[in-house]
């Protein structure tokens, strides 16, 4: 009867595990994708002490090397399974030898990985905590003697330190005394436990041993926030994670009408509005479409002044758009900076590819150093290396490639005209003309649109577009 007890608990593990996997991978791919591009892992000691200033070390270091192979949505979605499995094994392993092999209380075994997979899907590192937290707490209910208990409660607090955050750490040191009484008795267990258990919290709560370590990680932080799966923070990301990978893919069409992201845009949704304004312009249809959106003012092309994810992200997009790589390569530089390990491996494959556009090989060649201590760059890297090889005998020394001026120091219009000026030979210089073109429209300010118009030959002999002759009533 137990062994056909176990495989029908097994078989429904295995099934949630699946379930799992296959719903996370297909709803959220590009959430995967890009926990990929956000985490950094190296293999060097700079890196290590790095982590080891960020508790908990190991489990933070652990989390950043699996998530090196987030770039499948399906190998990601088999690794959290896989770790909520294993959970579910601990936990099934502890209740069994609590209740003495009841089969009734096994089942309990499911609640921590379902909590965890519905309210902290997408938190690698806190999921490793809990499974940290379940094989120490196993360890500790395999000891049989007191005094074995009694050495690893005290060895479990540095090895915990490095694997979980204090409140899971503390609550594992009580979890273990709950087993140990249940197993010696209170008053024996008392007298050799509870001196233990103050000594062993006491060198981790004195601030002058942890005064490197912020108080709020110290003692309240768990290191996740809790969100349902099919909460609107997940749909949302999953969203606009989806936005930015299919504008790096420059799948600008696909972006406008498969999914729906014009007619949401004209309806004023805020991401949708910017990233169709961007679509449009990559496409060249941007003076045709300009006043089927509602866009109030010129400062709704981009996030002027701003440095939070989203503004970053998408100001990046609109530079590379224009052509104006050291401005995108700033962008880039700036999101890596806003992550936990102060550097990303999406920015650093774009300041990559940027570098190489520019001719700028000696950055290029550092960052692809730097990935080379990676898991997961050797053919980036190898195309990359013949890239740059490639780009070396065919490099035009005479072509403007850096902006002659701060970006974003001046007006808009202003702006977009000195850059058109500056990269005179520029593909995208007609894109340029037509953002200051536009932004005198948002304006009203005939004037200067009529000046623009004249200054540059993009529309000589030409008809004019359909948003510049509704300007000017023809």
């Amino acid at each position: 009867m137990m062994k056909r007890h176990n495989l029908i608990f097994y078989s429904v593990l295995l099934a949630l595990m699946l379930f799992f996997a296959i719903y996370t991978a297909t709803k959220f791919p590009y959430t995967y994708i890009t926990m990929e591009g956000d985490d950094f892992w190296v293999l060097t000691k700079d890196f290590w002490h790095l982590k080891l200033a960020m508790l908990p070390a190991f489990t933070n270091w652990l989390a950043d090397f699996l998530m090196q192979f987030y770039r499948s949505p399906f190998i990601a979605a088999t690794i959290q399974a896989s770790i909520l499995g294993t959970i579910c094994l601990l936990a099934h392993a502890i209740l069994m030898k609590l209740s003495g092999n009841r089969r009734g209380l096994c089942w309990l075994a499911l609640l921590p990985p379902a909590l965890l997979g519905f309210y902290c899907t997408f938190s690698l590192s806190f999921q490793l905590q809990w499974l940290f937290f379940f094989a120490l707490l196993l360890i500790y209910q395999i000891i049989s003697n007191l005094r074995g208990k009694l050495f690893w409660s005290v060895l479990c607090v540095p090895i915990g330190f490095l694997l979980m955050m204090m409140p899971l750490l503390i609550l594992l040191i009580v979890c273990q005394a709950f087993v140990a009484f249940k197993s010696f008795g209170a008053k024996k267990c008392a007298y050799w436990l509870l001196p233990t258990i103050i000594l062993g919290i006491t060198p981790l709560a004195y601030s002058q041993q942890v005064a490197f370590i912020p108080f709020q990680v110290r003692y309240t932080y768990i290191g996740c926030k809790a969100e349902p799966i099919t909460g609107k923070i997940n749909r949302d990301g999953e969203y606009l994670k989806k936005l930015v990978c299919m504008a790096n893919e420059e799948r600008w069409e696909d972006l406008l009408y498969k999914e729906h992201v014009r007619s949401q845009a004209r309806q004023g949704w805020g991401v949708s509005l910017q990233y169709a304004l961007l679509a449009e312009s990559a496409l060249g249809t941007l003076p045709e479409n300009l006043l089927d959106y509602p866009i109030r003012d010129e400062n709704q092309f981009l996030y002027q002044h701003k440095t939070d994810r989203i503004a970053l992200q998408l100001n990046r997009l609109f530079y590379l758009n224009l052509g104006i790589y050291d401005e995108a390569f700033h962008h880039a530089e700036e999101y890596g900076l806003l992550q936990t390990s102060g550097n990303c491996f999406s920015s650093l494959r774009q300041m990559i590819d940027y570098s190489i556009e520019e001719g700028d090989w000696e950055i290029a060649d550092k960052y692809l150093d730097i990935l080379s201590k990676s898991s997961c760059h050797k053919t980036f890297i190898k195309e990359r290396r013949a890239k740059m090889e490639a780009a070396k005998k065919s490099f035009n020394k005479d072509i403007q490639l850096r902006a002659d001026n701060f970006v974003g120091g001046y007006p808009l219009p202003i702006e977009m005209l000195r850059l058109a000026r500056y990269y005179k030979d520029s593909p995208n210089r007609k894109k340029m003309v037509d953002y200051a073109i536009c932004s005198y429209i948002l304006r009203g300010d005939a004037n200067s649109f009529r000046i623009a118009t004249q200054a540059f030959d993009i529309y000589k002999d030409k008809e004019l577009p359909k948003a510049y002759r509704e300007f000017l009533g023809q």
